[in-house]
């Protein structure tokens, strides 16, 4: 059930790079794309939000960490230091 579950939180950015990346070139009415983008958009919430069920408390704490603002600057801060030390 936890395989189900990442699935489905990696499928729940499809609809997101599809607003950013697909829709704007179809060759639909504006009033159509406005309908879709909100369409897609709950599309990709509930299946984030599925899979978070399925993965566990846990798991989600834990991949919550690596988006987190802070963790990722810590990250990026000893990357640098790293490549600094290389030159």
């Amino acid at each position: 059930m936890q395989k189900l579950g990442l699935v489905l939180i990696i499928v729940s950015f499809l609809p997101w790079l599809a607003i950013a990346i697909i829709l704007p070139f179809l060759p639909i009415s504006v009033a159509q794309k406005a309908l879709l983008v909100p369409a897609l958009l709950v599309f990709a919430e509930v299946l984030f939000w599925l899979g978070a069920l399925l993965v566990g408390k846990e798991v989600v704490q834990k991949y919550r960490r690596y988006l987190n603002f802070r963790y990722l600057r810590i990250l990026f801060k000893r990357w640098k230091r790293k490549n600094r030390k290389r030159l």
